[in-house]
């Protein structure tokens, strides 16, 4: 009993850190040790284990608006001749527009996110598409992101080569993107600039609302099921009040605190499908009990049509994964003023 006692505790110090992480990844050791209540030893072995264990990187969320991205779309793609994960890694391994990509099992076989500064640039990128997969033969279903409820999309450095920033600015969010966690000494090493400018650059990209937060991305979850699922509605005047049991749902479906969050992405849009979400869970059986059904159940009256298929690895980018409070960082989407608050 004892040793099951222990093993609970260190759990749960183990998912303390991975919220502290998830909030700051720029926390230090004191900082984690405080928030665990236990000692930094522990805290240097509980992040050793975590990192390897989760394959965590450390990373930033970063305001797109901000960065003058102005398209955001998700292409759902089907493919008839299913090529190896190899050819594909390198067909999109080049391209600037494609932020994340992901090799899919079920009702569509790849997830693209794409984004611009220029909306015909995109336009084009979009349209080409399907050619450059035509050996593929493709059926694309695109999508435009409205903003996310919850969650957040990896950028990678090419979204911020383009992105409307001074040069240092841009080598500066290049290198946090690929590890935030890392010294202010070991970074203006690797950029050639003094500290005192680094810190004070930072400190002002922050400030503009350009970095959100020093975050993570968790590599290899916990649970082995990711769960994709699109959906359609036909909307009613009472969807407002069905769309808000859906959202306590999803706010509250995590009674205690977990390792990370059950539902890691929520995301309204327009275009094929309507809305996105992207959920963890232990077999195909969880996920349609917890997810699929639960959603199907609330938007019965809005004929909800859904699309869904398993995430099977990460094509290019990285996975959303972390773990935050839902409750506080959910944002709702206002139905009577038509604004999102």
């Amino acid at each position: 009993m004892f040793i099951q006692d222990c093993f609970v505790e260190y759990s749960f110090k183990e998912k303390i850190i991975l919220r502290k992480l998830s909030e700051d990844a720029t926390a230090s050791i004191e900082e984690l040790a405080s928030a665990a209540k236990c000692s930094r030893t522990t805290v240097y072995k509980i992040l050793s284990t975590l990192e390897e264990k989760y394959k965590i990187k450390y990373t930033v969320e970063l305001d797109e608006e901000k960065l003058g991205i102005t398209e955001r779309h998700l292409l759902i793609i089907k493919l008839k001749e299913k090529p190896s994960e190899e050819y594909l890694r390198a067909l999109f391994a080049s391209d600037n527009y494609i932020s994340d990509a992901y090799l899919c099992e079920g009702d569509f076989d790849l997830i693209i996110y794409a984004t611009s500064n220029e909306p015909m640039h995109y336009i084009m990128w979009e349209s080409k598409l399907p050619a450059r997969l035509a050996e593929l033969e493709p059926k694309v279903y695109p999508s435009e992101v409205m903003f996310t409820h919850f969650g957040y999309f990896p950028l990678n450095p090419e979204q911020v080569s383009v992105a409307k920033l001074n040069e240092k600015d841009k080598l500066i969010l290049a290198e946090l993107l690929s590890n935030s966690r890392q010294s202010i000494t070991s970074m203006a090493k690797k950029l050639n600039m003094g500290r005192t400018t680094l810190a004070y650059r930072i400190y002002m990209l922050k400030k503009r609302g350009i970095i959100k937060r020093f975050t993570i991305s968790v590599g290899k979850p916990h649970k082995p099921y990711i769960l994709v699922f699109l959906a359609n509605y036909t909307f009613t005047i009472d969807t407002p009040v069905r769309s808000t049991r859906m959202m306590n749902y999803y706010k509250t479906y995590d009674e205690q605190l977990p390792m990370l969050n059950t539902f890691q992405l929520l995301v309204p849009m327009s275009g094929s499908y309507r809305f996105l979400a992207v959920g963890l869970f232990e077999d195909e059986k969880d996920a349609m009990e917890h997810a699929i059904k639960a959603h199907q159940q609330i938007f019965e009256k809005e004929n909800a049509s859904i699309r869904k298929a398993r995430v099977i690895s990460v094509l290019k980018g990285s996975y959303p994964f972390r773990n935050l409070d839902i409750n506080a960082e959910y944002r709702r989407y206002n139905w009577n003023l038509l604004e999102t608050k």
